[in-house]
């Protein structure tokens, strides 16, 4: 075989690898698009959606206080409108908050900026798993109550008071039950922690399956009205019904 011929072959090799581990790239990191019923959800009444630089709003006429919402690793986040929608009919506006490359990481300052926008509503910071990670960081950095779905603080703040509510699945395969446990042990001090019987990873938007999780074992529907609940429950609790002064907002 001649030089030329082998540094073809050489070449035509080398461009399939390529083409090979791009797609495994696409595969591996590819955006997890919100399903359609989302936009059931968004239209709800009562409710105005607005897009801002740091996220989508989703507002009702008065509300108490703004739950700021990181998403998980490459998910859309309007992905959580089933779950959060109704939170926003409840009385509380929700932001879902958009962050660079779908790395909620990337974007902490996020709710901070949410926060700017509506400086006489209290702030609840919270995420879904990555997402859950950045809300954490900055729940304890200013002193926020937090809601954390299938995640936990990178670093221990069990040495801290902060009102937290943490949701796991026990059919979660990207943090099962076992390893949730153990890293529930970095939560804040008095914070409920709920294991929600059949959820899994994926079950805590509308995104479809997700690589590496597990099925869940019953509907999403009957899921998503327990996590709804416990949301309620969670931000009832803080007694934000009436927004303090603009001198109390940090």
């Amino acid at each position: 075989m001649d030089g030329k011929r082998l540094l073809l072959l050489i070449l035509a090799a080398a461009l399939a690898l390529g083409g090979a581990l791009l797609g495994v790239a696409f595969y591996l990191f590819r955006p997890l698009k919100a399903e359609a019923i989302v936009q059931d959800y968004l239209r709800g009444p009562g409710l105005s959606l607005k897009e801002a630089t740091y996220g989508f709003e989703l507002l009702p006429q008065s509300p108490k206080a703004l739950l700021a919402f990181y998403p998980g690793a490459r998910v859309d986040p309007l992905a959580y409108a089933p779950l959060l929608a109704p939170v926003a009919q409840a009385g509380y506006g929700v932001v879902f908050l958009k962050v660079p490359s779908g790395i909620a990481l990337l974007g902490k300052e996020r709710a901070l900026e949410a926060k700017k926008a509506h400086p006489h509503l209290p702030l609840v910071v919270g995420g879904h798993s990555l997402g859950g990670v950045a809300a954490a960081e900055v729940a304890a950095g200013e002193g926020l109550p937090l809601l954390l779905f299938a995640a936990y603080p990178e670093s221990d703040l069990s040495g801290i008071r902060l009102p937290t509510l943490a949701l796991y699945g026990t059919e979660d395969g990207l943090l099962p039950p076992e390893e949730a446990k153990e890293k529930a042990r970095r939560l804040p001090q008095g914070a409920r922690v709920v294991f929600i019987e059949g959820l899994n990873h994926a079950g805590f938007g509308a995104y479809g399956p997700q690589r590496g999780d597990r099925a869940a074992t019953r509907s999403r529907e009957a899921l998503w009205e327990e996590i709804r609940r416990e949301v309620l429950l969670f931000l009832e609790s803080l007694g934000l019904d009436t927004p303090p002064p603009p001198q109390a907002v940090r």
